[in-house]
Parts: structure tokens; sequence; C-alpha cells
């Protein structure tokens, strides 16, 4: 089973999340992989942030699609670390782990593609959406899987797409995990940070889980 730091290793409640500090305490936890969630600012760079806005996550306020990046590396997103350029993560960590991207908004793919494309990590990214028709663009292009809150002609979609994986949420992905085999995609499960939980998803072999907390799926049990 592979394990994503789910926007590094920020523990829960989140702290820190989305910033190279996180990336790395993640994989020095022993994480196979870093999940990951881009958008726009106001210059047109892709940052790598949550929220629609800054508020939560770092020290200042504003909607990231309306400030420069000039303006948001000036506020603390954690630990002093600022937010990050979606093409410093990708030199930073992309010959380094498995990076899952998550696109939070229309309109990034084609500029996401040229960038993975441009530094030769096509075998080394998934992107991942819950919008479907978002992803549907990148399909053929790089490895793409489908998140999903509701079960609901997910494998379907996910088939005619050509994705890799379905990313469901953890509370529907039991039922899952056999159509999925069948139809020889992935199951990566979000966001699995209970250590009974962990070792049960082990135990069911899917085949990634998402977690705040990596080092506690790479800590054996006592």
């Amino acid at each position: 089973m592979l394990v994503f730091g789910h926007r590094g290793a920020p523990g829960f409640p989140r702290h820190g999340e989305n910033t190279i500090q996180s990336f790395n305490k993640a994989l020095g936890a022993g994480a196979d992989g870093i999940e990951f969630d881009i958008r726009r600012c106001g210059d047109g760079r892709i940052v790598i942030i949550h929220d629609e806005t800054i508020d939560r996550t770092t020290n200042g306020k504003g909607r990231v699609s309306e400030l420069s990046y000039d303006q948001l590396k000036t506020f603390d997103a954690g630990a002093g670390d600022r937010i990050p350029l979606l093409s410093d993560v990708l030199d930073q960590f992309g010959k380094r782990c498995v990076l899952n991207i998550e696109i939070k908004e229309p309109g990034l793919g084609s500029d996401l593609k040229d960038l993975v494309r441009a530094k030769g990590l096509e075998a080394n990214v998934i992107v991942s959406a819950f919008d479907w028709l978002e992803l549907e663009s990148l399909s053929g292009s790089l490895p793409i899987a489908l998140l999903a809150s509701e079960p609901r002609d997910l494998i379907v979609r996910a088939l005619d797409m050509g994705a890799v994986a379905i990313h469901p949420r953890r509370d529907i992905a039991r039922p899952l995990l056999e159509p999925a085999r069948r139809a020889n995609l992935r199951v990566h499960v979000w966001t699995v940070n209970e250590p009974a939980e962990i070792a049960g998803f082990r135990d069911l072999n899917v085949d990634a889980i998402f977690s705040d907390f990596p080092e506690r799926c790479t800590t054996p049990a006592s």
C-alpha cells in the first residue's frame, strides 16, 4: 500500500499544509508520495494552495485569484514557509517521489500538462480532480484519477476517460474495491488518519491512502 502525505504532513487540525517543509516532513516520515492542490494566482502563475482564499492557511487575507505571487509570498504559510509555486515543487520533488496534483479550479489543465511535460515528469505524476470535465482534457496526456465523495458512475466514468485510478472518500471506498479491481483501476482512498482505519485499509490491500499523518502509516503499530 502506497502512502501519500495529504498536503504533506500537516497533522489535524492541519497546520503548515501544502508547504515545502510539510512535503519534506512527509517524505522524511516514509511517505511514497505527496498530494497537493493547485490554483492560479492574480498574475497567472500556478501556486500550491487548497482554499480560494489565504485566510485559513496563512497569516494574511484575500483571494488567491486577486493576489500576485509577489504578494502571496510575503505571507507565512506555516513555520515561516511561503505558498510555493507549482514549478518549484515539481523541481524539488518531481524526481524524488510520486506527485498527486489536485486541480482545484477550471482552466488549469493545459498549463499543467505543458509544465509537467517540459520537466519530463509525465511518469511521476497523477492528476486528480472532482471536476471530471477538467480531467477529461488531460486524458491520454497525463495519468488521471477521478476524485469522488459518492460512488455513482465513478467506475464507469473512470473507464470511459482512461483513468488509472479512482480516489474515493474513505467512507465509500470499501464497496468499490472489487469492482475497481475487475476494471483494472487502482483505488487510492482519502483521507485516512486513524491508526485502526489505516490498518484496516492495509488489510484490504487498497493501492494507496492519503493521510495527514503519514508517520502513522509507515510506523508499525506497537
